[in-house]
């Protein structure tokens, strides 16, 4: 019996974040868009909680605190989008509700994903067609 090697592509890329870490995903794949907006959602309403028990609180260590708990939680939630610690190395020891371009900079690395997955759709539809069709009329003879 002879073994070979099959080779596809699964669309799988690799992505540089920062030049701190890199990520791997398929930007066409379901289950992870699905996983990322959930986990964006989820996000989002922690970020909501995080303005509001903020701004409740008088004493400055109480919102350190409160922020560290926070920051916390929020890393787990985008790391498990990636199965991956990634936000030791691409956020190192800032806090994720930290502000950038006026967003929260787990809000940049999260939309920075979804505009890839975006772009990703879009192109690999206008390929898939006419590839289709090539096979399809190679097999219709």
């Amino acid at each position: 019996m002879r073994n070979e090697t099959l080779q596809f592509d699964d669309g799988v890329v690799a992505y540089t974040v920062n030049d701190k870490a890199t990520i791997a995903f398929n930007p066409t794949d379901a289950d992870f868009v699905r996983k990322l907006f959930e986990v964006f959602d989820a996000l989002d309403k922690r970020q909501d909680d995080y303005k509001a028990r903020v701004a409740v609180v008088a004493d400055k260590r109480e919102i350190f605190d409160t922020a560290r708990e926070m920051d916390a939680e929020m890393r787990e939630l985008m790391d498990g989008v990636f199965g991956a610690d990634i936000c030791a190395a691409v956020f190192g020891t800032m806090n994720v509700y930290a502000l950038a371009d006026g967003l929260p900079v787990w809000c940049n690395l999260m939309l920075a994903v979804m505009d890839r997955v975006d772009t990703s759709f879009a192109r690999e539809q206008k390929m898939t067609n006419p590839r289709l069709n090539k096979y399809a009329e190679k097999y219709k003879k």
